[in-house]
């Protein structure tokens, strides 16, 4: 069906960036004052700046997904006009996909949320099995053409469908070749045919095997950093991702659509391992780097771009300390408590202010 990161989160009320004349993000005023009124410091806003017209149509592959309910939720809260591509969408859906209580910090909290969502599960395929829910007709596999009409109308095309990890249990290498690879580039050239003007792709901190890399040229990591390949053990979801992206790379030399990679890591959750270099997305901030990419000046074709959250708790832990020990003979740019994965690039192109206190699902929710 093409649409695996169907497992979604939402109804969540995010922080309103700052705003020009109390002017919505998708209502679009002077695109080129993307960075005016921007702190240099974290903050606890969303530090963005929109322009113009009326709200912009942004449709998002995989918006039922667990990326994709945290995007539908926050652009919809920023004044986008949302649409969702998915082979399961709708209200009922997202009643039936939401994380309740799923950013409570309380232990009773939890327990109830992991209830809950105990009980979103057995629901969601019983409704499928007796009618009640009915899936779309919408497939990224689908013929080019209807696909091009479905997204035909959109400012912006959010691609996050596929397979969302590389351990998805039961895929094989040829599902992720068929839907991570071939089907999202059918979605990207169906967006070039139906005249979209910026192309957003999900792209991950795999690329450069962040679960066991092979090289690391400095910390924090850098967009240019070396990227494996599958003799070395990359594995195929990286590969692909990376694949995927040299692809836009080369299509974005020969047309008027402008693409962003955006390498997303733990987005929507708390990583307390050094696994992923303890490398966290907050729900906020993963909002406010998409936003970023959709305000982004029109001034380059494409461009890969990291987005992770500007710090790593303290009571996780001691970043220095963590480098000294596991990757001392690496140059390390780092201060304090700084996350791993650079976000300069972020902030210099997109605008990117990553808010320090902002809210996380439980691991244990992240799931189908």
């Amino acid at each position: 069906m093409g649409i695996l990161d169907s497992r979604t989160v939402g109804g969540y009320a995010y922080p309103l960036a700052q705003r020009i004349n109390n002017e919505p993000f998708g209502s679009g005023r002077a695109r080129h004052g993307l960075n005016q009124q921007v702190p240099d410091t974290e903050g606890s806003k969303i530090g963005l700046v929109r322009t113009g017209m009326s709200a912009k149509v942004v449709t998002i592959t995989g918006g039922s997904g667990f990326v994709g309910q945290l995007l539908r939720v926050g652009l919809e809260e920023s004044g986008y006009d949302v649409r969702v591509f998915d082979r399961m969408r709708g209200g009922f859906v997202n009643l039936l996909r939401r994380r309740y209580l799923g950013t409570s910090r309380s232990s009773l909290g939890l327990k109830c949320a992991q209830q809950i969502r105990s009980l979103q599960r057995r629901a969601e395929p019983a409704l499928i099995e007796t009618g009640v829910l009915r899936p779309s007709n919408d497939d990224i596999l689908d013929f080019r053409s209807r696909v091009a009409e479905r997204l035909r109308g959109s400012y912006a095309v959010v691609h996050l469908a596929g397979i969302p990890h590389p351990r998805m249990p039961g895929a094989i290498e040829a599902d992720f070749r068929r839907i991570n690879y071939e089907g999202s580039l059918n979605i990207f050239e169906a967006a070039r045919d139906a005249g979209v003007s910026k192309f957003v792709f999900a792209s991950s901190g795999q690329v450069y095997g962040i679960n066991n890399p092979v090289r690391i040229d400095q910390l924090p990591i850098l967009e240019s950093n070396y990227c494996p390949v599958l003799e070395e053990g990359q594995n195929l979801y990286g590969w692909l991702k990376l694949e995927c992206e040299r692809y836009m790379e080369r299509a974005a030399t020969n047309g008027n659509m402008q693409i962003i990679a955006l390498r997303l890591e733990f987005p929507g959750l708390l990583s307390c391992t050094p696994v992923n270099f303890f490398v966290s997305t907050s729900i906020e901030n993963v909002v406010a780097g998409f936003v970023g990419a959709l305000e982004a000046p029109p001034s380059f074709g494409f461009e890969a771009v990291n987005l992770a959250d500007g710090e790593v708790k303290p009571e996780i832990v001691d970043v220095q300390e963590f480098i000294r020990q596991q990757w001392p003979e690496v140059p390390n740019h780092t201060t304090g408590n700084e996350g791993l994965l650079s976000i300069a690039k972020a902030r210099s192109l997109l605008g990117y202010r990553p808010v320090r206190d902002g809210r996380y699902l439980h691991l244990s929710l992240a799931g189908p």
